[in-house]
């Protein structure tokens, strides 16, 4: 330990937490180099910086596994707080999409874990997202205080984009609305579509780009009689 740990989250004299977070990110990256990686003292120090994660929006995929990975080897680590640091470290992966950190995070588990009714809540939202059922998922997530947390709403509305531009030229108005879940007005949707260069027309919403498309092109091979006689002669 390096005796730092005391002073997280609140460091005397550090007003700005990108500080805070680069030093503990140091820290951490630190602590988990070769044999030192599983030390379970060091466990009260990864939670602090996951507490940290969530309250400012940062993220440390391989400190967060470093956690679950402590507690898979190390279960009598385990104690009645640990589900909602699994939680914690879960919603956080799957704000990371279309990334597979919320995969990664997951397999570390044992089936206590996984058979944790908000971890199953947690499971059921990350197959909504998986499979493109975003009218149901923005239903599930705002009946549900476990997904409030700092980014979340914004994050998975990244990734609907993400999906969308990969899977509509054109697309209704309406619908599209739909997908990316409460807004707090018309002037926030109008934002999204200027950020994302989509054009309203009518009903429907432009989401392709004519200058972004590949034009198909025909390629004429020339080849000689030479090379292909032999070809013609295979039975």
């Amino acid at each position: 330990s390096s005796g730092i740990n005391a002073e997280w989250p609140l460091r005397p004299g550090v007003t700005d937490p990108r500080v805070t977070f680069e030093a503990m990110r140091e820290e951490a990256h630190q602590a988990m180099q070769g044999l030192h990686r599983l030390n379970p003292e060091k466990l009260d120090f990864y939670v602090d910086y996951l507490k940290f994660q969530v309250e400012h929006g940062f993220y440390d995929v391989d400190a967060n596994l470093n956690i679950l990975k402590l507690y898979q080897f190390s279960p009598g680590l385990i104690t009645r707080d640990s589900p909602d640091i699994v939680q914690k470290i879960l919603i956080k992966a799957l704000m990371q999409l279309p990334k597979p950190d919320y995969v990664l995070c997951r397999a570390q588990l044992s089936q206590d874990l996984i058979d944790d009714p908000v971890i199953k809540k947690i499971d059921a939202v990350a197959t909504l997202l998986e499979t493109c059922q975003f009218a149901e998922l923005w239903t599930s997530v705002t009946q549900d205080e476990i997904f409030a947390m700092k980014g979340f709403k914004e994050s998975v509305r990244e990734f609907v984009i993400h999906v969308i531009k990969l899977s509509y030229k054109n697309i209704e108005r309406d619908f599209l609305v739909q997908m990316l879940g409460p807004l707090s007005g018309e002037e926030e949707f109008e934002v999204i579509l200027r950020v994302n260069s989509w054009v309203l027309e009518g009903d429907s919403v432009f989401i392709g780009h004519k200058e972004e498309m590949v034009e198909s092109k025909e390629i004429v091979e020339k080849m000689s009689i030479d090379v292909v006689q032999p070809l013609l002669a295979i039975r």
